[in-house]
């Protein structure tokens, strides 16, 4: 489930005439929701990828974590035609920037931090089980 909708971003952040020139693709003249819809997902999942570790998932909805999805949604909605200005290029790098520092821990999100980290270090165990294949057990197969 996406963080933000298309309600969202525009016109909150893209005029709607320049969503139908960023999603139209068939030359309809109207919005492509479903290519919306798909990169609001992408930009939900990338938040995902740098909070699992923190917080438990999905995030509750807030206006931080709506913001920064549609920072970059919209960065991924220019980026499809190769349009992608100084200001939506900014937008994007801060949060990804932010998203970093949450990640390291450095940064927080307006959410219940009720993700338990993982813990690393574990170190290989050998286990004696009987050897199914063996050159004795494998002779004239090959």
């Amino acid at each position: 489930m996406p963080y933000a909708t298309q309600a969202d971003l525009s016109p909150r952040r893209i005029s709607a005439d320049d969503l139908v020139q960023l999603t139209d693709d068939t030359n309809s003249g109207a919005v492509n929701t479903d290519v919306v819809n798909a990169v609001l997902v992408e930009a939900s999942a990338f938040i995902d990828s740098y909070c699992r570790n923190r917080y438990k998932l999905p995030l509750q909805a807030s206006d931080q974590i709506k913001g920064v999805c549609l920072s970059i949604a919209e960065y991924y909605l220019y980026l499809r035609r190769k349009r992608v200005n100084q200001d939506v290029r900014q937008a994007y790098d801060d949060a990804v920037s932010f998203l970093k520092d949450v990640a390291n821990s450095k940064a927080a999100l307006d959410q219940p931090a009720t993700a338990t980290p993982q813990k690393g270090g574990g170190g290989v165990v050998a286990t004696q089980k009987e050897e199914r294949f063996s050159d004795d057990n494998l002779q004239g197969f090959a």
